[in-house]
């Protein structure tokens, strides 16, 4: 039996961002393109079906971009377009450690070019599932959406380096790294864009002519 393309995306860990107020076929997250074997092919695949144009790397340092993407071309092509920025980061929790300030380039990189766009990590679920969730809260996204978007990535061959595959409900991830990034707020529909407009300018500083840039992106239009 065959498989489909929707079932080697999901085991890839490769999906659309449509929540809340993201136009369709603007921002897409998943797994590391560069890594993985003969599934790069699935992902190049999937990549290229989704006219992906600019990529948010938060795995790797830009030294090794070079080397990873030698046999991944669509890649290479956007390194050279100058459309991917390398901030490799960690992530932990409790607490949100996560480089506030490569955060705030990713995000200015993305206001200062065209999607459709790719946020990816190694595994596609923690780091850029943070930068998921607050994407989606800004978007207008319900709570349901998000934390059913969050937990899609543990149909994958991957898996969180924070929660074990029988913690990851039990805790509610999401509402937790809402909680944190939103001054340990009780969390609902009605404060979740409050929450991440407030977080992206308080704490990772952008300006909330950013914000709104962001915004725009994310809805598809395009600067004239």
């Amino acid at each position: 039996m065959f498989s489909s393309i929707d079932d080697d995306a999901q085991t890839v860990n490769f999906r659309e961002i449509n929540k809340g107020k993201i136009a369709p076929g603007i921002l897409y997250r998943s797994s590391s393109p560069l890594k993985g074997g003969n599934l790069k092919r699935v992902k190049e695949t999937l990549a290229i079906r989704a006219n992906i144009n600019c990529v948010i790397n938060l795995d790797d340092h830009d030294s090794v971009l070079k080397g990873l993407s030698e046999d991944v071309l669509w890649y290479r092509k956007l390194i050279m377009d100058n459309n991917v920025i390398a901030l490799p980061m960690t992530f932990n929790i409790p607490g949100v450690e996560f480089n506030e300030k490569k955060l705030k380039s990713a995000l200015q990189f993305m206001i200062t070019h065209e999607g459709p766009y790719l946020i990816h990590c190694f595994a596609g679920v923690d780091r850029t599932g943070f930068v998921s969730i607050v994407l989606e809260a800004l978007m207008e996204a319900n709570l349901k959406e998000i934390v059913d978007d969050y937990l899609k990535s543990f149909e994958s061959i991957y898996n969180s380096s924070i929660y074990s595959g029988a913690k990851r409900e039990k805790f509610q991830v999401v509402i937790k790294l809402l909680s944190e990034i939103g001054g340990s707020k009780k969390i609902n529909d009605q404060n979740l864009q409050s929450i991440a407009e407030n977080y992206l300018m308080n704490n990772i500083r952008l300006s909330a002519e950013e914000v709104d840039l962001l915004k725009r992106k994310l809805t598809g239009m395009k600067e004239t």
